[in-house]
């Protein structure tokens, strides 16, 4: 290995690294043939990705053109070519060209670009998000006179993502009743869906990798060329690869066979869209020749979390022989906390945040909350708010989902590709210009009969006056606004037509005149897509044409949308953290039927919760300093209260991992394990163990006395209105009623026993 790399690994911006261990310099080194790196948490892989790359270049294996490297997040992939440009520019290598490092869905739809004309479509295809597809599955049902609320869309919709990540055409779904997947019913709405989105020159997420491994098998020479050109790969996060995935794979690297695959089967969590552990868990029998190479020092977590973890993820069955280790300090004890429902849950998780906040050693932004289910978000929610501290949830509403959003991409794309159907329904009476529900039922009748695009019968159906005099009017109205704005277009930076776009509809002047906080707050949003593209203009120079905007729009996920500036709290599930690490973690919500899951007691799938318990592991190896896990003697479903027991992952971390710390007076689960001595800070000791101090305010349900509960003059916090004064108790006991007078003057009664009131 050069001697330049090993010194020169971090980029700029990051912290000298400490030297790399053998396994590490041995994945660098070794760069012919076949390789397996399993890479346990935290244990440096994408240095040692990135600087493999650079070997390759460095050694002249390749140019920089011939080294394909495929990662999960666009994130990961700017990160990854950062690092590798500024080691290459140290090496005086030049770089003319962009590198082929990205997810597997630009490095397709990069290909795609390029040829998808053999294949019917036109290079300026659209990206449907879900809710595009299933707009357009719902158009396909109609037509088929499929009653949707018998048979839904959205059974379809996955049916056919299903489809798509095992590369099975409906040709072959429909000629093998063998497979699983597919009734005949559920074959004519994937054949007729497939008519109608080539017709829109149209491609959902899931076609990306579908329409290339088509390319391939179609046309080999296209295939060959790839294989020519790539001759070395090297594909991260191998264990969360679905079987299209796989398949690209193998084929791409089947001539040079220099293939390279990271790594950790106990980090498989992503079954349920299709990944299957069985590609990283069968690589050396793909290729007998191949070298592994373990990588198990963590330089992420403490040791009491490294050596916690790994002792959780041995109970499962499908993993390789590792051990992850690390060098780092002991740490503090993962605190395991009890409590009496998930409103007290939420009310520890802020209460400590506050206390840590307080010693001036984090940020809000170190702070991390993962729960297994998205609704948990609410409660925490209402707290943090409460307390005024400042979150974000990542993986709620997605910025790109919103509808102003939305509506206004809806006119960008229809400028690129009229053929856009979705996208024209979506656009032609907004904002509103009396084009009602009878007239888009003319034009799509007209559209089916004449075989033509939505928006070229919407022009036709005018002329031939079959609608009302009114109708057409708006309808020619509606074609001479994106004529021109199609017209006007040309030549024009993204930005540029954003606001042509704006201006010709009248979008934001309509919202103007609601003035209302609603429309104020979609004005905002607006500007901030505004600052979106102009960001996006400085940094691809002229490469950021609107296509390309767009086309990166609609690959962007929840994780590519964090911004380490951002000093926020962060919310989100654990399928969701994979990738991310936090000095401070918070898992919620740890009880049997929640986490895990109770879809994972299905004896006919015992790998299920295996899966989970993975999740579980995922979520410990986040946390670098400390790690809270927390769960809830009872807690409110679907408006009933529900008792779980702890979850048995609990019982699988070793007690001397662990510090005691419940706010409930009978004995508990907690107590079954040992205190085992005081955590590593003396300031932690006192906030988070059974003291005096902490347990003020936190209700006792087992002797509730009405001398203990509320009264008058009492002041109270409320998760959702805040600080108040109680003016009047009514009743006693569980009926007991309490008035309170909040800070901005509003008054509001309650039930006690369920008004999640705190008194400050």
């Amino acid at each position: 290995m050069s001697d330049f790399i090993q010194t020169t690994g971090s980029s700029p911006q990051s912290p000298p690294l400490p030297s790399l261990n053998s396994a590490q310099s041995k994945a660098i080194e070794l760069l012919e043939g076949p390789v397996l790196i399993l890479a346990g948490a935290g244990s440096g892989k994408t240095r040692v990705l990135t600087q493999r790359l650079a070997e390759l270049v460095a050694r002249g294996l390749a140019s920089p053109q011939e080294v394909l490297a495929v990662t999960f997040t666009n994130k990961a992939a700017r990160e990854m070519e950062q690092r590798i440009l500024s080691l290459l520019s140290r090496l005086n290598v030049p770089v003319y060209t962009p590198l082929w490092i990205s997810t597997f869905h630009s490095l397709c739809a990069r290909i795609l670009r390029q040829d998808i004309h053999l294949l019917d479509y036109q290079p300026f295809f659209a990206i449907y998000d879900d809710s595009d597809q299933l707009s357009m599955i719902k158009k396909v049902l109609v037509q088929l006179n499929i009653n949707d609320k018998i048979y839904p869309a959205k059974s379809f919709q996955a049916r056919i993502n299903e489809a798509k990540r095992l590369g099975l055409s409906p040709e072959q779904l429909g000629q093998s009743r063998g497979i699983h997947l597919m009734d005949e019913k559920a074959v004519r709405v994937y054949s007729l869906y497939e008519t109608e989105m080539r017709k829109a020159n149209s491609l959902d997420f899931g076609d990306l990798l579908y329409k290339t491994h088509e390319l391939f098998l179609t046309y080999p020479e296209i295939l060959s060329k790839y294989q020519q050109q790539f001759r070395y790969i090297m594909v991260d996060e191998y264990q969360d690869t679905n079987h299209i995935q796989y398949l690209l794979v193998q084929m791409l690297a089947k001539e040079h066979r220099n293939l390279c695959v990271v790594g950790d089967e106990d980090q498989s969590i992503y079954s349920w869209r299709g990944a299957d552990i069985s590609n990283i868990l069968s690589f050396e029998k793909d290729f007998p020749e191949c070298h592994v190479i373990k990588l198990e020092t963590n330089y992420r977590s403490t040791k009491t979390i490294v050596e916690a973890s790994s002792q959780l993820i041995s109970h499962n069955r499908q993993r390789k022989d590792k051990v992850l280790r690390t060098d780092n300090p002991t740490g503090d004890k993962i605190v395991l906390r009890e409590e009496m429902n998930e409103y007290e849950e939420a009310r520890f998780v802020v209460r400590s945040i506050e206390d840590l906040l307080k010693e001036g050693e984090y940020q809000h932004k170190d702070f991390a909350v993962f729960y297994r289910t998205n609704a948990q978000s609410r409660v925490l929610e209402d707290l943090l708010r409460s307390h005024s501290l400042p979150y974000k949830i990542v993986g709620g509403m997605k910025f790109y989902e919103r509808m102003e959003i939305k509506d206004v991409l809806g006119y960008l794309k229809v400028i690129l590709n009229p053929a856009d159907e979705v996208s024209v329904k979506r656009i032609i009476n907004t904002p509103a210009r009396g084009i009602g529900k009878t007239t888009i039922e003319k034009i799509e009748q007209y559209s089916l009969e004449n075989q033509t695009t939505f928006y070229e019968s919407a022009l036709a159906v005018a002329e031939r006056r079959l609608v009302h005099s009114g109708a057409c009017k708006k309808l020619v109205g509606f074609r001479n606004v994106m004529d021109q704005l199609r017209a006007e277009s040309e030549g024009l930076k993204a930005s540029e037509i954003y606001h042509l776009v704006l201006d010709r509809t009248e979008y934001v002047l309509r919202l103007k005149e609601e003035n209302t906080p609603e429309s104020l707050a979609r004005i905002d949003n607006l500007e901030e897509l505004d600052n979106a593209l102009r960001q996006f203009e400085q940094e691809r120079g002229e490469e950021a044409s609107l296509q390309a905007f767009l086309e990166e729009i609609a690959l962007i996920s929840d994780v590519d949308r964090l911004q380490d500036e951002d000093n926020f709290v962060t919310l989100m599930t654990l399928h969701i953290s994979k990738g991310l690490e936090f000095p401070v973690v918070f898992m919620v919500g740890m009880e049997e039927g929640l986490f895990p899951s109770a879809r994972s007691y299905d004896p006919s799938d015992p790998d299920s919760l295996e899966e989970e318990r993975r999740l579980c592991y995922v979520g410990m190896t986040r946390a670098r300093e400390r790690l809270f896990m927390t769960y809830a003697r009872s807690r409110r479903v679907w408006g009933q209260e529900q008792n779980h027991p702890p979850s048995r992952f609990l019982e699988e971390i070793p007690k001397e991992y662990v510090l005691n710390s419940s706010s409930l007076r009978r004995p508990s689960f907690v107590d079954r394990f040992s205190s085992g001595g005081k955590t590593s800070s003396a300031s932690s000791s006192r906030s988070f163990t059974e003291d005096e101090n902490w347990n003020q305010g936190m209700p006792d349900y087992e002797d509730q006395s009405q001398e203990a509960g509320f009264q008058k003059g009492m002041r109270v916090r409320h998760p959702t209105f805040g600080v108040g004064s109680i003016y009047q108790v009514e009743g006693v006991g569980e009926m007991q009623k309490v008035s309170v007078m909040f800070a901005d003057r509003t008054a509001k009664k309650f039930v006690a026993k369920y008004a999640r009131l705190e008194r400050v």
